[in-house]
């Protein structure tokens, strides 16, 4: 086994300590040995690491939680007050709330102050409080930050009652401060820097506090802010991804009515954009002395977070514009224009503090204000800047849609893929906006060289702005020439111009050209940058321009149009390859590196070991130069996903990814894509949604997921917008034939669909298009023209749910006309290909369950079962939703085949209970059930659907 790099060693231990944490905290009790057995390559620091964590599980027996409720109407417990526990003399209360009593005690041995939570006798005995102050304590422990209240000790007495020894914080709370007087505002930021920072550590554990609030804030003595309390944090890092709390129920409110987020009011799921915009209330509350929402009763408050705006107004005329872009970017009341990452604040708060008192106004302060008494004019850099009156910028009521058009080529026809590539990261950079929408680069590509107005554009892509220009280098492949980039931003609703800009520079400036349009367009957009983001605008990705033009002809040809091809895959990879050999810090080389090489991997390319270990290699290089480069974290995700199958750590590195780009359509449908494969398909069908509005063209795996729902006209929609957009897309008609057949059982409506399919794209040699042609022969009864399309391709079915040689379809259509001879000859020449195929790859479940149709046509009634229950057992639903339940259809097939047809039953009514794609129209029309077609229990399946 490889070794692991510092990086990607620290990364798997937080996520193999957090699922210990999450076992621990559904009440589970893994053996320790044996988890940590699991993980020979992290036992020394997982061991010590575990050790402390189980000290806390020594509590989860005697401790619960509470509600604020619990302790109304009730006196103090003081019968702790002058009391010794352990080594902690117990001087007084201290406090009392939802998640317990705490007293201050003085350690005796180190003679230091140190707090004692307990919980009353009373409630001990709730179930629900428990789990969630064994959360706490679980959270404590895993937390160590300067900014952060930590656990000390466990003390357990001889009668049974156990103690929490936390860290004892003095001063007084946020809230006591702002209740004096609201704060000064270098003041106000140095607290925020501060919380933010923390929040920012407990986030990066997979934590959310849930109940950020003044309350649970304290400011020491010397000024140092402590978070305390996080008895409402939520820790698994697949509930953040999955939307799912596995203690508190949806509909229910927790946290404190004042700083809740929208989707806390409705008693929705909450991720860490919660805290981000609890953190937003706190600020502005802070800088105002007002909170931003507030009702006479905690139901009217709620009801103003979900319906109203904060008054802006209230803040104080000295607030920086920045700052006010930041507030309104945390309070915005849809998390996915919410600010997608508390490290943002840290950046943008750290920068107006660094920025001395009499700094003359910045350029996005500037950006910032809306036009107002023009104090003065004044040129700058060639650009006309007005100083104004400082005011924020009102939130605008929806996202802004935008589509970068391809860029036109004004240069020749070689430089074709410079002008593609410059198009791209023009894209990328405007995508990486806050309040922008863009749509994705594979849908824009479609309007290349058509005649197409901006109203037309704005109806077809359901955006507000369109950004067009050309590029035209004077020396083409030059790293000394000159970039000539002329773009302007079209009104898409009247087709009128809002800005138009042209660029002149060197190509090693290139970069700043490209940070030039996106920040002028922004601009023109009235959306003011937050530091964060400038930042990312000004990277410049490689210093070699040559690596640089080779990294471009590697995405034209990895990207390209669209279409899948393992020839540009394979120049892509020589292109890649060159890139960083000219330049071997160039990390988003290597990243894209990784994905060529796992694409041709999980296309059947390529399966061999030596494809994996290349893209391991790369995107382990990609890592180390630059971890928090979203396209690294992304080609991690996908190399978990396509590579491994190791689902959970996808959707851990696609996360992390989407933080840096929230409206990236490729980060949401991978996310969506393996979402589906672990069966949680209501949050695959949201974020697929997100992504086919942002990509149109991914409409097609919106359609899919629909169809896998049995959404059956809500597929149909998402199908046929797609195919209006792309009408050349193979896949988009094989999925709308198949969604008849599914739907309706209707044969004549998905070859219709596939002759609509021959006359846009002139071919019949598509392998889906003969697969579903012969498959519609054999549902029609149309035998022997189903043998004679076979006869026509020597291509067996390889696909990622099935392998099926030609010679096992045959046997089974030879079979259906009841000619035995021939079906026998066709299956044991099947057997033959498949027993080589498993000892070559004896883990892929695709050629066992195969081999067990071959083996029952044989009459090898026991080797085809075992064969067919292996390959279940290789690839179960519980691992792998859509093609655990392809294996599970097979092992019918095998039932029927054999005999047993109520074990093939009991297969198609588990099948029928879940998403995917079988259906009763399907059964219908399938010849492969027809010997269950008199059997009660199948009459009675088919009559469901009635």
């Amino acid at each position: 086994m490889a070794e692991l790099n510092e990086h990607t060693r620290e990364s798997k231990l937080d996520a193999v300590l957090l699922h210990f944490i999450e076992s621990q905290s559904r009440g589970e009790s893994p053996d320790i040995n044996e988890f940590i057995q699991q993980h020979p390559d992290l036992e020394p620091d997982l061991r010590q690491r575990i050790a402390s964590l189980t000290q806390v599980d020594s509590l989860f027996d005697a401790l619960r939680g509470s509600d604020p409720s619990d302790f109304q109407g009730q006196a103090a417990p003081l019968d702790l007050v002058s009391h010794q526990i352990g080594g902690f003399k117990v001087v007084e209360v201290i406090g009392q709330g939802g998640m317990g009593i705490v007293y201050k005690a003085q350690d005796i041995r180190l003679d230091r102050l140190v707090a004692i939570k307990t919980m009353p006798e009373h409630i001990l005995t709730d179930e629900a409080a428990q789990a969630r102050f064994r959360r706490e304590a679980t959270l404590l422990a895993s937390l160590n930050h300067p900014n952060i209240a930590v656990i000390h000790d466990i003390i357990e007495q001889d009668d049974g009652t156990r103690y929490l020894i936390l860290e004892y914080i003095p001063g007084e709370t946020l809230a006591a401060r702002i209740g004096r007087e609201p704060l000064r505002l270098a003041e106000a930021l140095a607290i925020a820097q501060q919380v933010a920072e923390a929040v920012s550590e407990a986030h990066k554990k997979g934590v959310i506090h849930r109940d950020l609030k003044p309350g649970n804030i304290k400011i020491t003595p010397e000024s140092r802010v402590k978070v305390l309390d996080f008895g409402l944090a939520k820790t698994s890092v697949s509930e953040i991804i999955t939307g799912e709390s596995k203690v508190t129920q949806l509909g229910r409110v927790l946290g404190t009515p004042a700083y809740m987020s929208p989707e806390q009011a409705r008693g929705k799921a909450a991720d860490h954009r919660t805290d981000i915009w609890s953190f937003g209330c706190i600020l502005y509350q802070m800088l105002s002395g007002h909170l931003p929402f507030e009702g006479e009763t905690a139901t009217d408050t709620l009801a103003r977070i979900i319906e109203r705006e904060p008054d802006w107004k209230t803040l104080p005329q000295d607030t920086p514009a920045n700052i006010r872009t930041l507030l309104q970017c945390c309070l915005e009341k849809d998390p996915d224009r919410r600010l997608a990452d508390i490290d943002d604040a840290v950046l943008e708060i750290n920068e107006t503090l660094s920025r001395p008192a009499t700094a003359p106004t910045t350029k996005l302060q500037r950006v910032a204000m809306i036009i107002g008494v023009v104090a003065v004019g004044i040129i700058l850099s060639g650009i006309a800047l007005m100083f104004v009156p400082e005011k924020a910028i009102q939130p605008s009521s929806k996202q802004i849609r935008l589509v970068v058009l391809p860029f036109e080529n004004l240069g020749p026809a070689d430089d074709e893929y410079f002008a593609a590539g410059m198009t791209d990261e023009i894209t990328g950079r405007l995508a990486g906006i806050h309040g922008l929408g863009v749509i994705s680069r594979q849908s824009a590509i479609q309007y290349k060289n058509k005649e197409r107005s901006a109203p037309q554009i704005a109806e077809e892509l359901n955006v507000d702005y369109v950004l067009e220009g050309s590029i035209q280098r004077e020396r083409p492949s030059d790293p000394n020439s000159r970039v000539r980039i002329r773009s302007q931003l079209i009104k898409a609703s009247d087709d009128t111009h809002v800005w138009a800009e042209t660029y002149d520079n060197h190509m090693s400036e290139v970069f700043r050209l490209h940070a030039d349009v996106a920040e002028q367009v922004a601009q023109a957009l009235d959306i003011a940058l937050l530091e964060q983001e400038r930042r990312e605008l000004q990277t410049r990705p490689t210093q070699n321009m040559e690596a640089y033009e080779c990294y471009l002809r590697g995405k034209e040809y990895h990207y390209g149009d669209g279409v899948i091809h393992k020839n540009n895959y394979r120049i892509a990879i020589q292109m890649y390859e060159k890139a960083v050999e000219l330049d071997p810090t160039f990390a988003l080389a290597y990243a894209h590196l990784s994905r060529a090489h796992v694409f041709l991997y999980w296309m059947h390319y390529d399966r061999s070991e030596e494809r994996l270990a290349m893209a391991k290699q790369a995107v382990d290089k990609a890592f180390q130069l630059n971890p928090n480069l979203a396209e690294v974290r992304t080609a991690l995700g996908q190399y978990y996903y396509h590579a491994l199958l190791d689902y959970d750590r996808a959707l851990e590195q696609l996360a992390i990814a989407l933080k840096s780009q929230p409206n990236s359509s490729d980060i949401l449908s991978w996310m969506g894509y393996v979402q589906r494969r672990q069966g949680n398909f209501e949050q695959a069908l949201a974020n697929i949604k997100k992504a086919s509005e942002l990509d149109p063209l991914r409409g097609f795996g919106l359609g899919e997921t629909y169809a896998f729902l049995r959404m059956y006209p809500e597929a149909e929609q998402s199908l046929e917008r797609t195919l209006l957009l792309h009408p050349d897309d193979t896949g988009g008609y094989d999925n709308k034939a198949w969604l008849y057949v599914r739907w309706q059982g209707s044969t004549k409506k998905a070859r219709a669909v596939l002759a609509e399919a021959l006359q846009n794209i002139g071919s019949e040699e598509s392998p889906p298009i003969v697969d579903l042609l012969v498959t519609l022969d054999v549902f029609d009864g149309n035998y022997q023209e189903a043998l004679d399309r076979l006869s026509l391709t020597s291509e067996d079915t390889d696909n990622q749910h099935n392998f099926i040689p030609t010679a096992l379809r045959c046997a089974q259509i030879y079979g259906y006309m009841n000619k035995k001879q021939l079906a026998k000859k066709c299956y044991d020449e099947s057997r033959s290909i498949l027993e080589s195929k498993i000892q070559q790859r004896p883990e892929d479940a695709r050629f066992h369950s195969s081999l067990g149709i071959a083996y029952a046509g044989l009459g090898r009634k026991e080797d085809a079962i075992q064969e067919g229950k292996l390959a279940v057992e290789l690839l179960p639903v519980t691992k792998e939703a859509l093609r655990g339940l392809t294996r599970l259809e097979d092992l019918a097939r095998i039932y029927v085949m054999i005999g047993e047809y109520d074990l093939a039953i009991e297969q198609l009514e588990f099948l029928l209970s879940r998403p995917g794609v079988l259906s009763i129209p399907l059964l219908r029309l399938d010849p492969t059930w027809n010997p269950l077609r008199d059997h009660p229990r199948f009459k009675k399946l088919l009559e469901s659907d009635e």
